[in-house]
């Protein structure tokens, strides 16, 4: 598939937004430069060096010249999407016991979190889970939840919040948010494709905007075979859904990817990228409605190392990737995670940094308020096809 030619038939079905160009006495006052030229004046100024020395080796047999150009796009890019809404400032919770863990919640909420992410080691009672979410307003806040706890037993948490909703009087169509459920590839597997759809029946009756399957993303190395990888379990919830009478649209809809962030900067925002777009094509077979996927992210651990202040820059840079390929979630590590023994701060200090990263990011830097970052940069838009079309080659299994 021409990832390129998409761009412009998606764009004619309005799910692209054209950004105005200057006005064209701006544009008259410099010179149109040609690709030629500029790769002219770029080998005299590395001494005829060869400049396929310079091309980035990414994944396989996927390399990438910096020299990128206008003239390597039949149409000028566009912003993938129209309007930009931000994103989620999570703080990722390991509940040890359920007071210390409300503790951090409320403490995360007041410095400016906007969604917890719970992981539970074993699953909840309604005990632990009323004592997590003390003095915290359910329908105010992103509830996430994840762990062995909750994988092997989502159908359970959602009883819960269905009970400790009602008991504080708060209409559970009220709440909104998500579980990690993702049966194709871990946890308990399902034998009986029916408790998922019943479940999806409960949980679209009964609560808000609740992302019941969490689609993990592929551990694969090579970037685009991860993304395929990814495709293809998502698109199995599709398939197993529709034969048992659900809509692709209702199904797509129950959907979020959970998508890993590392330290290469400018891969990671391409991959956030080809995953949205391809997911519209798969979308696009289904003859369902084109709609971005909800994709949340968070850090690899093995990004940080042992150098604390070195991670705590690195964090910035790894939100930066998160937020300009267009993540709907994120949480950030704390830099000294996995390191107490390394922190001469209190654990507090380290979850603050980490939201307030976020804040610089989405309240002082706006990069909430412009619809795709990324669009327009030459590089990143070739960086993101290139992934995009080894990708849907093979998921087609035309490779």
């Amino acid at each position: 598939m021409n990832f390129e030619k998409e761009y412009v038939a998606c764009r004619n079905e309005k799910f692209y937004f054209c950004i105005a160009m200057p006005n064209n006495e701006l544009l008259s006052a410099f010179k149109p430069v040609t690709k030629a030229e500029w790769l002219q004046q770029i080998a005299k100024d590395v001494r005829d060096t060869p400049l396929e020395v310079f091309d980035w080796n990414i994944d396989g047999d996927l390399s990438l010249s910096p020299f990128v150009h206008a003239e390597d796009f039949s149409t000028p890019p566009q912003p993938l999407w129209e309007t930009r809404k931000g994103w989620e400032i999570v703080e990722l919770i390991e509940v040890k016991d359920s007071i210390s863990a409300n503790a951090q919640a409320i403490e995360a909420l007041e410095g400016g979190a906007e969604g917890i992410q719970w992981l539970y080691e074993t699953a909840p009672d309604l005990s632990v889970l009323e004592q997590s979410l003390e003095a915290i307003h359910l329908d105010y806040i992103g509830l996430h939840f994840d762990g062995p706890g909750i994988r092997q037993n989502p159908a359970g948490v959602f009883g819960l919040l269905w009970a400790l909703s009602k008991k504080r009087n708060v209409p559970a169509k009220l709440l909104h948010g998500s579980v990690a459920y993702n049966p194709v590839i871990t946890g308990a597997p399902i034998v009986d494709w029916r408790y998922l759809i019943d479940l999806l029946a409960f949980t679209q009756d009964t609560f808000g905007a609740f992302h019941l399957v969490s689609v993990d993303f592929s551990s694969k190395e090579d970037t685009a075979v991860a993304l395929a990888d990814t495709l293809r379990t998502a698109n199995t919830y599709l398939e197993k859904m529709a034969a048992r009478g659900v809509s692709p649209e209702q199904a797509a809809g129950s959907l979020q990817f959970l998508v890993p962030i590392g330290k290469s900067y400018f891969l990671e925002i391409a991959k956030i990228r080809a995953l949205k777009l391809l997911w519209l094509q798969v979308l696009k077979a289904w003859n369902a409605p084109l709609t971005y996927p909800t994709v949340a992210v968070n850090f690899k651990s093995e990004s940080y190392t042992n150098d604390l202040y070195t991670n705590m820059v690195r964090s910035t840079t790894m939100a930066m990737s998160a937020v300009l390929g267009g993540a709907d979630r994120l949480s950030v590590l704390p830099y000294d995670t996995g390191r107490d023994a390394l922190a001469t701060y209190p654990a507090s200090f380290g979850r603050r940094i980490a939201r307030n990263v976020q804040h610089l990011l989405k309240m002082e830097s706006g990069f909430g308020e412009i619809s795709d970052p990324a669009a327009g940069s030459y590089y990143l838009e070739k960086l993101t096809t290139m992934l995009a079309e080894k990708a849907w080659s093979e998921f087609n299994g035309t490779t």
